[in-house]
């Protein structure tokens, strides 16, 4: 099986591309995944629901922060040009970020009675808009770093990223310091907005001040906020929606147990589809510039990643259940049966999501916009009819996920499709 998957991937050079990237992944990924089940003894579900509120909700607003520009970073034939993107969007996220801040200040005893804060906690909205800067900006100088084919410096980054994060929120836990989980959280990203800026300007990045030529650049891929950054907005709040409906509808202690077998399933997005995802878009972009054939890549890597998904996805069908309760202690139980259940809707994200850069390649990101508005359609339904439990809530999320993504890639075959018949 995996023989196959590597002719499948590495005939098209995707796999040499990506390779160094996806073990970078792999293990920033696995550090984390090493001290769960020694962090989940040192804080609460409680705790750790509380931290997923403050990730998801940087997760949303970071979609909108650079308007989406950094997408567009390894489209540009010139350098220069790509480089005028990097300091647009990093400006731009600047502003924005500030703009965060004043709404959370004018809105700050709102939002705590809404989502039942404690006061004491206050300052952790005020940490919101500086780690969207840090996230967004990051963004920037990594899609600068995929650009150059600097597959090592950026899986070197996310290697910072994750022990700082740990190391900060172990130390945290061992001095009975609530805080930690966040606080480990906000100095993984402030290493990593370090290391991204360094690694980018030693592959030539130079970040400008000259406000007329950047906007002249920006111009030039106007359809990025037009039609990505609302509705990537809206897929970010599809995508994390879930965790603010199970908090309102079942408390937050179930949504820590939510949350951890999210992270559980998100390992594949991570350590394998985020990165190929990346490359992809690099090696995709290139060939359309030069008018080349996209579908056979298309092809092979869906099969290479429908191959690479089937075993994890069967071994957590059967045994999720109990590997939680062994791994993480028997009060994670339950979410080990949420796992169970979620599962096969995750597999075909994780198959669809690397895929969809192709719309980004082919700069038809308006067909992207309009499954994102579906899909968040979708999820409003689930807001307002959540089920009765916690269980018929994750049934009508995996449903959702088995139908939308299915639409997405018949759309995204489409498109290609229509490409190949241009080019031929």
């Amino acid at each position: 099986m995996y023989t196959r998957l590597r002719q499948y991937i590495s005939s098209s050079g995707l796999l040499r591309h990506s390779a160094t990237l996806i073990l970078g992944t792999l293990i920033a990924q696995l550090i984390p995944i090493l001290f769960q089940p020694l962090l989940r003894r040192m804080f609460s579900a409680e705790e750790f629901g509380i931290a997923a509120l403050y990730i998801t909700a940087v997760g949303m607003l970071v979609a909108i922060a650079n308007l989406k520009y950094e997408s567009a970073i390894v489209l540009p034939e010139e350098d220069l040009d790509a480089q005028q993107i990097v300091s647009g969007g990093v400006l731009i996220s600047s502003v924005l970020s500030l703009v965060f801040w004043v709404l959370i200040i004018m809105n700050e005893a709102t939002i705590i009675k809404q989502f039942n804060l404690d006061v004491h906690a206050i300052w952790y909205l005020h940490l919101l808009p500086l780690s969207v800067f840090l996230v967004s900006s990051f963004q920037c100088f990594n899609f600068y770093l995929i650009r150059k084919k600097a597959f090592k410096e950026a899986a070197r980054n996310k290697i910072y990223r994750r022990t700082s994060e740990v190391l900060t929120q172990t130390g945290s836990g061992l001095f009975k310091c609530q805080s930690g989980l966040l606080l480990g959280n906000l100095i993984g990203d402030l290493i990593n907005f370090i290391g991204g800026f360094r690694q980018a300007k030693k592959k030539g990045f130079l970040f400008s001040f000259e406000l007329n030529k950047i906007a002249i650049v920006l111009k030039q891929y106007w359809q990025f906020p037009v039609y990505q950054a609302v509705p990537s907005l809206l897929n970010t709040i599809s995508l994390t929606l879930p965790v603010f409906i199970v908090h309102a509808a079942f408390g937050t202690a179930q949504t820590g147990q939510f949350d951890l077998s999210r992270l559980v399933l998100s390992l594949p997005m991570a350590l394998i589809s985020i990165a190929l995802s990346q490359v992809y878009l690099q090696h995709q972009a290139e060939k359309i510039r030069n008018m080349q054939d996209i579908k056979t890549d298309f092809k092979k890597v869906s099969w290479g990643l429908l191959l690479l998904s089937l075993p994890f996805a069967l071994v957590l069908f059967f045994l999720a259940t109990p590997l939680f309760a062994f791994v993480f202690g028997h009060e994670w139980q339950l979410a080990g049966q949420l796992t169970a259940i979620l599962i096969f809707g995750q597999t075909l994200k994780f198959i669809v999501s690397p895929l969809s850069s192709t719309l980004i390649a082919l700069q038809d990101v308006r067909y992207s916009a309009i499954w994102q508005v579906l899909y968040f359609v979708a999820m409003i339904w689930l807001f307002i009819q959540p089920g009765a439990s916690i269980e018929d809530f994750t049934i009508r999320y995996c449903l959702i996920d088995l139908v939308a993504y299915s639409l997405y890639f018949g759309l995204i075959f489409l498109r290609i499709l229509h490409y190949e018949k241009l080019r031929s």
